[in-house]
């Protein structure tokens, strides 16, 4: 069994490579990016995530066959078109941050952070989901003060997690 695990992480790291296009294995590239992004902003890189799989509701899940979660994660992607992100703040669009009671979510992590969610935002939240996040990434602890805090998501924080350690 340990041999049969051994083989699917190599192949994972395989095709991760073949389509990349870099001969560098996944982890090599991440820690040579995080390093160079800290260094190049001053600040702990940091990661926010926008759940695509967060419904409009029970009885609407999808609209036009999307559903919330996908619409916002689209509402941030145009913004950052217009306007990219910094080298150090990084989007990733996931399937699940279990806020699915309350959707639509959105964490924000980083090393040695605290670890954010909100919930019960819309795609017209997009540009306030940036503006916290280049908040929450330059703060040293990741606790972004309520001034600081666009006030269309004021009072929709619903994790809070001291880091690890």
């Amino acid at each position: 069994m340990a041999t049969r695990k051994q083989g699917n992480r190599e192949s994972a790291q395989t095709r991760s490579r073949k389509s990349s296009g870099k001969a560098r294995p996944p982890a090599a590239r991440r820690s040579s990016r995080a390093g160079r992004t800290a260094a190049s902003s001053g600040a702990a890189p940091a990661t926010f995530y926008v759940c695509r799989s967060c419904v409009w509701s029970e009885s609407a899940r999808e609209r036009d066959g999307k559903r919330q979660g996908t619409f916002l994660l689209e509402a941030v992607r145009q913004l950052i078109e217009d306007e990219p992100l910094p080298e150090a703040l990084n989007l990733r669009a996931v399937y699940c941050l279990n806020g699915c009671k309350s959707p639509c979510n959105v964490g924000f992590r980083s090393a040695g952070k605290h670890h954010v969610r909100f919930s019960h935002l819309t795609p017209e939240n997009a540009a306030d989901v940036i503006a916290y996040a280049r908040a929450y990434q330059t703060n040293a602890t990741g606790e972004v003060s309520e001034d600081e805090t666009p006030t269309a998501m004021r009072g929709k924080m619903t994790v809070h997690t001291p880091p690890i350690g």
